[in-house]
């Protein structure tokens, strides 16, 4: 049976680790939160298969959407299938981690996380500049969430410690799967895991 690889590109700052070549390995790319690829290029390639994110975000432009290969966008806000679907104790799942879920369940051989770097307090949130940003989100630093530099200030939602601990759960479950792990966060490297 031919192998089948994904690799869910994140926006955290250790995407700068990434390089398009790496992602390239990958027959399916797939975008959390609307990753910005234009100026990019190094480190995030320049393709997507599909588009998830919550339906607060700034959609892709059609020119985006044809650029990048776009096949389908998913919206990952509350009340939606992908959502209601997930469930682990109590965690409050980020895009990618809906992402992840759905793909991890389906019969991918090969998963990468690149910029998987868990909402950690006090720690810049994206690769890109804070002036990228998607204007519809500004409230973000208007309310103290980020400061001047984009760190993020408070505890998130989406809480870091459960959701390492998710996605232990989920390597472990799928031993026979390979992962590959680019995040600033301390995972685990294991059998089936490589960090990067």
């Amino acid at each position: 049976m031919l192998k089948k690889s994904v690799a869910i590109l994140g926006k955290g700052p250790s995407v700068k680790r990434c390089t398009e070549k790496f992602i390239d390995k990958f027959q399916t790319v797939v975008a959390c939160g609307r990753p910005i690829f234009e100026g990019y290029e190094t480190y995030v390639g320049n393709r997507a298969h599909y588009d998830y994110a919550n339906r607060t975000a700034t959609p892709y432009t059609t020119e985006q959407i044809r650029e990048l290969g776009i096949r389908s966008t998913v919206d990952t806000g509350s009340g939606t299938e992908i959502r209601e679907n997930f469930k682990y104790k109590d965690l409050d799942p980020s895009t990618g981690v809906l992402v992840f879920h759905e793909f991890v369940t389906k019969e991918y051989d090969e998963i990468a996380l690149i910029g998987f770097d868990l909402f950690q307090t006090n720690e810049k949130m994206y690769y890109f500049e804070n002036k990228e940003f998607d204007s519809k989100l500004q409230w973000l630093w208007e309310d103290g969430t980020y400061d001047e530099e984009g760190k993020l200030t408070i505890v998130s939602g989406h809480n870091t410690e459960l959701t390492y601990e998710y996605f232990n759960h989920m390597f472990d479950l799928y031993p026979e799967k390979k992962f590959y792990i680019i995040s600033s966060y301390p995972f685990e490297e294991k059998d089936n895991v490589t960090i990067i």
